[in-house]
């Protein structure tokens, strides 16, 4: 049986969920409405009307949003907050746009810069992984055809797992890449017969390694707190958690600078 959650937790599985059916409408629809941000990354109707659904839902527990689509609150109010929500609406827009199934819905809650509480949801697949370091780790098969509670309290919880697999995950995509990470120093601490090459966007890569499915996720180029948080929770709630390459610490959140820097899960 799954440890009972705190009520805003559930409040955000049931947001992420949500935010992951408006998405789905506008990528049924084909009407994305696709425009540059500022740092030249697209956002499109579908990251919005996700935030306007998350926000709307998350408002109820009266802990700040953090977001990606959200406004934007200086460091000054931010460090003051002990608690919050870090929300990626959308997370792998340009994966969205080219109409594959590698985009997700990310919330996580962060106290006192840790990430204690995850969720993700896929919205193709309408998978939903959630947990934490308290809680463990859990993935269910939505159906919103069944009632949301009875479904939470049958997810499957996900075990830790008993030894590496012979995996190594590598974001970009190129051959390239994969054997740099093979070959590269943050690697030689770790035990392999042999790695093999995945490719895979968006948060889901963090779900995959939680069902044990993957093994390593080393990523060498900058990303958002709101990108790993909630990933970041979910492995916790399995015993594995996700390290900055230089210090070897763990990740912290609600910095000063949100950019993320480069880290190995593991």
């Amino acid at each position: 049986m799954m440890t009972e959650l705190p009520e805003p937790f559930y409040r955000a599985i049931n947001a992420a969920i949500e935010g992951g059916f408006s998405v789905m409408d506008v990528f049924e629809s084909g009407e994305f409405d696709t425009k540059l941000k500022g740092d030249n990354s697209p956002v499109t109707k579908a990251d919005l009307d996700s935030s306007e659904v998350i926000s709307e839902i998350l408002e109820a527990t009266k802990i700040p949003i953090l977001s990606e689509e959200g406004t934007e609150d200086t460091f000054e109010e931010r460090k003051k907050w002990d608690l919050l929500w870090v929300v990626d609406p959308l997370d792998g827009t340009k994966e969205f746009i080219k109409r594959t199934n590698e985009f997700s819905v990310n919330i996580g809650c962060v106290e006192n810069g840790v990430a204690i509480f995850g969720v993700i949801y896929i919205p193709v697949s309408q998978e939903v992984f959630f947990g934490g370091t308290e809680y463990g780790a859990f993935k269910l098969d939505y159906d919103d055809e069944k009632p949301f509670s009875r479904q939470i309290e049958n997810a499957v919880r996900l075990k830790p797992p008993s030894k590496n697999k012979e995996v190594l995950i590598v974001t970009g995509g190129s051959e390239a890449e994969f054997d740099f990470y093979k070959n590269a120093e943050v690697l030689k601490s770790y035990t392999y017969d042999s790695m093999e090459f995945q490719k895979l966007s968006s948060a889901i890569k963090f779900c995959r390694i939680a069902e044990g499915v993957m093994d390593i996720y080393p990523r060498d180029y900058p990303c958002m707190e709101w990108d790993t948080a909630a990933g970041q929770a979910i492995l916790n709630g399995i015993g594995k958690d996700l390290y900055d390459m230089e210090t070897g610490k763990i990740m912290r959140y609600n910095k000063e600078s949100l950019y993320v820097p480069f880290f190995i899960v593991a």
